[in-house]
C-alpha cells in the first residue's frame, strides 16, 4: 500500500471513530470530488478545454473551474447540460455496481 491509500485509510478510519455525522459529511465531500474528476477525464478525453465545454453546454466557463476545483455544488441540471456534449448521462448507481462497471 502506497503513502496515499494509507493516508486515506487512515482518514477513513478516524471519520468512522468519530461517528454516523461525520461519515455522512465525508460521503458527500467524496462525491463532489468523484464528480468534479470524472468531469475533468471525459472533457479532456472529448478534447475540449473549460472554454469550449462552455460555448456547447451553455454554462460559464468560470462555473466550470469551479465545478472542476470542487468549490462548488452544481445542480443536477448543470450537470445534466454538461454531460450532453460530452456524450455522457447522469445516473445514480449503487456502490457495488459503480464498481463493477
Amino acid at each position: 500500500m502506497n503513502d496515499f491509500n494509507q493516508l486515506i485509510n487512515d482518514i477513513d478510519a478516524e471519520v468512522r471513530a468519530t461517528g454516523p455525522d461525520a461519515v455522512a459529511q465525508l460521503r458527500a465531500f467524496e462525491a463532489q470530488f468523484t464528480l468534479a474528476a470524472d468531469l475533468i477525464a471525459l472533457r479532456k478525453a472529448s478534447g475540449l478545454s473549460q472554454k469550449q465545454l462552455a460555448k456547447a453546454s451553455g454554462v460559464q466557463q468560470a462555473d466550470i473551474s469551479k465545478i472542476e476545483r470542487g468549490i462548488v455544488n452544481a445542480t443536477i441540471g448543470t450537470i445534466e447540460k454538461l454531460a450532453q456534449p460530452l456524450g455522457a448521462q447522469v445516473r445514480i448507481l449503487r456502490r457495488d455496481l459503480a464498481a463493477a462497471a
